[in-house]
């Protein structure tokens, strides 16, 4: 657990789904693109989209087995970890057969007990984003001591005016996952004490669509860069 957060870094994860249009070798880009400016990880959604959203409108940017090891090889050869979002329970196998370091919890699979009870039971990190769980009235949903919960509000893209930023070292809040237009709210966080940032990575901000609502919201490379030279500044002065 401590070594999640090891020497004080803040971990940048740059979210590649679903802004790869499902293409492999565009995924392989950002991959690229996330590790030239500085993220810790990247990240992909794994799912069955017939069982998650009811339709086959987005099988075009599901994540297949065979691909989610094959991109694994390629982040393992640039040296950038990979992790999830995990929405099906074979996902986790899938996970644990490339021994991955840390998992995510999106907010719509919060309430999904069974779900996250397994995938908290590796006993690695679990990041869980709260935006679509009433944390306010319900409280904290899980309390094992390898999760670390991120303030998150769920609108693509989300307002500025509508963000209340937590004081990261007082609350129950580990850090920020942000869908903001730039990186303002990000280098805001940070500040504040985030220690984990995570946002939507696109090579392209103009391809939003109905199921590409992510686009718009989105980093680039050279504001990846900015916000990891923030984020490491930050860190140097944390240690004075």
């Amino acid at each position: 657990m401590k070594n999640f957060f090891l020497n004080n870094e803040i971990k940048i994860i740059c979210e590649l789904h679903p802004q790869f249009y499902g293409s492999m070798d565009t995924l392989k880009r950002m991959v690229l693109q996330s590790k030239i400016g500085g993220a810790s990880y990247v990240k992909l959604q794994l799912y069955d989209t017939m069982k998650i959203h009811g339709n086959n409108d987005r099988h075009y940017i599901e994540i297949s087995e065979k691909e989610f090891y094959e991109i694994n090889e390629y982040c393992k050869n640039i040296g950038i970890d990979l992790t999830a979002s995990v929405f099906n329970e074979d996902r986790i196998d899938w996970c644990e057969k490339i021994d991955m370091k840390i998992y995510k919890v999106a907010s719509r699979s919060v309430e999904n007990t069974i779900l996250c009870e397994k995938i908290i039971s590796t006993k690695k990190p679990v990041i869980i984003s709260l935006g679509m769980y009433d944390w306010e009235k319900k409280g904290i949903p899980f309390k094992n001591d390898n999760i670390h919960y991120l303030y998150c509000i769920s609108e693509y893209p989300t307002m500025l005016e509508k963000i209340k930023m937590p004081d990261f070292k007082e609350s129950i809040f580990h850090g920020y996952s942000d869908h903001t237009l730039g990186i303002n709210a990000c280098i805001y966080a940070a500040s504040k004490g985030a220690k984990i940032i995570e946002k939507h990575f696109s090579l392209n901000r103009s391809l939003q669509n109905s199921t590409q609502k992510a686009h718009v919201c989105s980093m680039d490379m050279n504001e990846l860069s900015n916000l990891k030279s923030f984020c490491e500044a930050i860190q140097l002065l944390d240690k004075k």
